[in-house]
């Protein structure tokens, strides 16, 4: 399992951003997580996943709500190897 740190290697930070652009990019990553959790609710219901990775990952979308609520993130690629 290999860790990628992103040390500050893009040029645009959150605090660039006025307060109706974050508001737009906060409301545009809600949107975004809101759309994952409805794919993992029919996955659940469909029985393409179980209970398990369903909480686990609607747990990993309300971690993600609340740093990008608080405003205290920066965007950056998402590896998606990392376990």
């Amino acid at each position: 399992m290999s860790h990628h740190h992103h040390e500050h290697d893009h040029d645009v930070a959150t605090r660039d951003l006025t307060p109706e652009e974050l508001a737009a990019e906060q409301e545009g990553i809600a949107r975004e997580i809101g759309g994952e959790l409805t794919e993992a609710f029919v996955g659940y219901v469909l029985g393409q996943i179980d209970f398990e990775d369903l909480t686990f990952g609607v747990f990993e979308a309300l971690s993600d709500l609340s740093v990008v609520a608080s405003g205290e993130y920066e965007l950056e690629p998402v590896d998606e190897d990392e376990e």
